[in-house]
């Protein structure tokens, strides 16, 4: 209950700017720390949210920093470097 609680409270925060990807659809984000009763699988095993119109601000913003991402092994988000992103800028 804690770390969903946490979660509640920093998805109030904005997403990080170095955060790339989109959602794969593998669900195991909506299985932390229990499963939600609005994830559903499709024939493909693909997940979806039964209520992702609605859904609350942790949902959408997961995950929100590096150290959020409590699924890096599978989720499609990723966080490049700050480091890279300013000499990236730098070289513009």
């Amino acid at each position: 209950m804690k770390n969903k609680l946490r979660r509640l409270m920093t998805s109030l925060l904005p997403v990080a700017g170095n955060r790339h990807g989109e959602c794969n659809h593998c669900g195991q984000c909506c299985r932390l720390p229990y499963p939600c009763p609005f994830l559903r699988y499709d024939g493909e095993g693909l997940s979806s949210c039964s209520i992702y119109r609605f859904r609350p601000p942790s949902c959408r913003k997961y995950p929100r920093t590096a150290a959020e991402n409590l699924t890096p092994a599978t989720c499609s988000y990723y966080f490049v470097p700050l480091e890279e992103l300013i000499t990236a800028d730098e070289n513009l």
